[in-house]
Formats: structure tokens, C-alpha cells, sequence
């Protein structure tokens, strides 16, 4: 290999997403439930399930009223997780 080949890792794998947007998007999906911990701080451990489909993230919680307050929050939760992944990949959130 010669030296005008040699490349960072970063960069390979930042190449390699953009040609997979589908691979990148599941990446991105995965770092936003990541993000939940943080983003709920401690409303999180009333979270049951969460998910993400189609651009929209679904929320299980085991208390109504957490859900409740969630609920009045959604515009600012949705700018956080979106923030924490530094993407427009959530464009709704529904609590279940």
C-alpha cells in the first residue's frame, strides 16, 4: 500500500456509511436509544420499552403520570434526542 492510500479508520467508515444510508440510519437509531438514559435522566427508570420505526421513536412507560409529563415535553424531547445524535432522525415520538 502506498502512502497516498493509507487512510484513517474514521474516514473508511465514514465513506462506507454514506454508501449505505439504510446501515447509517440503523446507526444513528441505535445511538438515539442509547441517548435515552441521559436525555430522561431520571424519569428513565419508569421506561419500559422503546423503539424506533420510520423516523417516529415509541415509548412504554410504567406510570401514566411520567408519560403525562413526557407528553407535555415532546417538542423538547424530540430537540434533545435529536441533538444527542446530531441528526433530524426522529420527527415524532408516541407514548404507548
Amino acid at each position: 500500500m502506498e502512502k497516498s492510500e493509507i487512510q484513517k479508520v474514521d474516514q473508511v467508515i465514514r465513506a462506507w456509511l454514506e454508501d449505505e444510508p439504510l446501515m447509517y440510519e440503523r446507526l444513528l437509531e441505535v445511538e438515539a436509544l442509547e441517548a435515552l438514559p441521559q436525555v430522561l435522566g431520571p424519569l428513565y427508570k419508569f421506561l419500559g420499552r422503546s423503539r424506533i420505526h420510520d423516523g417516529v421513536l415509541y415509548l412504554t412507560f410504567n406510570s401514566s403520570v411520567v408519560r403525562s409529563q413526557l407528553s407535555n415535553n415532546k417538542a423538547e424531547l424530540l430537540l434533545r434526542l435529536n441533538t444527542a445524535v446530531d441528526a433530524e432522525l426522529i420527527r415524532q415520538i408516541v407514548f404507548l
